[in-house]
Parts: C-alpha cells; sequence; structure tokens
C-alpha cells in the first residue's frame, strides 16, 4: 500500500481490509477492480472504477463485515474520510436513514448469498466422494450452480 495525499495504491492481491477490522476511511475506485469476500472466502463482489466501497461500516458504525482485496491487477482509490459520513449522518437524517436501511439489507443479503454457497459446495463436495450420480441429480446440481452464479451476478450489478 502507497499513500498520496487523499489517495491511496493497493498491489495486486493486496489484503485492503479484513473482516472485524475498525473501518477509518471508506474508498473510491479510480483504477482497477477491489474483490469483497466473506469470512469463508465467497467472493460477493467485485467493485470497479467510479465505485465506493468500505462506506457500510462507517454509516453504521460496525467493525468491518466483509474483507476487501485488491484484484489481479493494482488499485488507485481516492480516500473518503470517516467525518464525511459523520457529517453526512448529521446533515441530512432522511438520507442517512435510507441508505443504513439499504446497507443492512445488503448486508443480511450477502450472508444468506453465503450460507446458500457453503451449503452447495459441501453438498457438491460429498457427490465427488460418490460417483454414482444419475443424470437428474447431475441436472439438478448444475442447475443449483447456475442459479449461484445468477445470484452473484446481481449483487455485482
Amino acid at each position: 500500500m502507497k499513500r498520496n495525499n487523499n489517495s491511496i495504491i493497493w498491489n495486486p492481491g493486496e489484503l485492503i481490509y479484513e473482516i472485524g477490522s475498525i473501518p477509518e476511511e471508506a474508498y473510491l475506485i479510480l483504477e482497477g477492480y477491489v474483490n469483497i469476500e466473506t469470512k469463508d472466502q465467497f467472493k460477493l463482489n467485485t467493485l470497479g472504477k467510479g465505485e465506493v466501497f468500505g462506506e457500510s461500516s462507517l454509516l453504521l458504525g460496525t467493525k468491518r463485515t466483509v474483507t476487501a482485496r485488491a484484484d489481479s491487477h493494482k488499485v488507485v482509490a481516492n480516500i473518503i474520510p470517516k467525518d464525511y459520513f459523520v457529517k453526512l449522518k448529521n446533515n441530512d437524517l432522511v438520507l442517512s436513514a435510507l441508505v443504513r436501511k439499504t446497507q443492512v439489507r445488503l448486508m443480511d443479503a450477502n450472508e444468506k448469498i453465503n450460507q446458500l454457497a457453503n451449503e452447495v459446495s459441501e453438498l457438491l463436495s460429498s457427490f465427488k466422494v460418490d460417483s454414482k450420480v444419475d443424470g437428474e441429480l447431475s441436472n439438478r446440481i448444475s442447475n443449483l450452480r447456475k442459479k449461484i452464479s445468477e445470484i452473484n451476478n446481481i449483487t455485482n450489478d
């Protein structure tokens, strides 16, 4: 990581922050991509240029609930200080309430997606051991994989 005034640069694959850490700032991506992951390292989202991340914990006053990591290229971002979100919360109560409500719903959806992905992974692992999977079951597993992929695409939009 390298800081320059109000911007920051992370190398490919570098950890930006992890679950449970105390938030001090959020970031606006100028270049590159950031992967957002659960505690089980399930990728929830990939964010790119023009997107903000790290804001949820600042808005909700909580520790980080996801891990953020630079993707396979360097990431350049503007730093959005914690004070910006404190002012937002104090100056526009309606907007602040709407954003908080949206963030809580997103965090809940992320947790449910992670649980579903873990259950499907366990199911698929058990079928790898038992190679006697019939055609219908194989099709159902394939459909589950497609649905999980679609859910991931929805959360990436």
